[in-house]
């Protein structure tokens, strides 16, 4: 199979107004639980912002001050995750699903990191709990998707992108998913055509780009390569250097997933 998996270390943080309605007043929670929602505040604040670092001392702190905060663990994870410290984030999300057992968010960050360590049977089945927990869990099929993709079992790869696309018709990252999942499957045409409807509902996604490139090597027409190519230089110079150098040098082309 020649489907390179670009590993988005997807980060799943639950807005602190959803917890309770309590939570929300401040009313009947204790001085040390409205400290661990402040610190819990602050480290999603700073993921946004991409202080990873510091988004770990913060949800760190909120866990100390409230050892049974549930989505203070999954946020902790799902930023190990975004840090590559997958083995980390198993621990801490498993400690959330203790706490919270039918927590889909947390059973999909717990998918993400086995994901990224290449245990697939396990992503599979966390990606499979989140959507039993939350059934319109969108990002979870793309996401299992890809491991069925990475399996070589594009039939199954192929449902789970149309389910997510069911769920979120405007889902660019699912449409290019399907796309290379029916290329690998040698049905080109349909796959050019997905890999446009995620370029039409978001213009910046270089991989569409990329992958109509690449179909558009293995299908000989160089004068549509070189034209993804020519697009692909403002957007990602790293994969407008891999398209030139198959349309010219004959390399061989990895279809990417998002």
């Amino acid at each position: 199979m020649r489907v390179k998996r670009l590993l988005l270390l997807l980060v799943c943080l639950i807005p602190l107004t959803g917890s309770t309605s309590a939570q929300e007043s401040g009313k009947g929670v204790s001085r040390i639980e409205k400290e661990a929602l402040a610190a819990n505040e602050q480290g999603v604040a700073l993921v946004k912002s991409a202080k990873y670092e510091e988004a770990v001392v913060a949800f760190g702190l909120a866990i100390k001050l409230s050892p049974h905060f549930a989505i203070a663990y999954n946020n902790l994870g799902a930023t190990y995750n975004s840090l590559g410290r997958h083995e980390d984030a198993i621990k801490v999300l498993k400690r959330a699903l203790e706490l919270a057992p039918d927590y889909a968010e947390a059973y999909y960050d717990l998918g993400v990191a086995y994901q990224n360590l290449d245990r697939r049977r396990e992503a599979i089945e966390a990606y499979h709990r989140a959507i039993t927990f939350k059934p319109d869990f969108a990002q979870a099929y793309n996401r299992m998707g890809v491991v069925f993709g990475d399996n070589g079992q594009q039939k199954r790869a192929i449902q789970s992108y149309l389910e997510a696309i069911r769920i979120q018709q405007n889902y660019a990252e699912a449409y290019n998913n399907l796309g290379t999942a029916q290329a690998e499957s040698g049905e080109y045409e349909p796959a050019i055509e997905n890999f446009d409807r995620a370029i039409k509902i978001k213009p910046e996604l270089a991989v569409a780009y990329y992958n109509i490139g690449v179909v558009s090597v293995r299908l000989r027409r160089r004068e549509v390569a070189l034209r993804q190519y020519g697009l692909l230089i403002s957007l990602d110079s790293t994969l407008a250097v891999k398209l030139y150098n198959g349309i010219y040098y004959g390399k061989v082309l990895a279809l990417r997933v998002r």
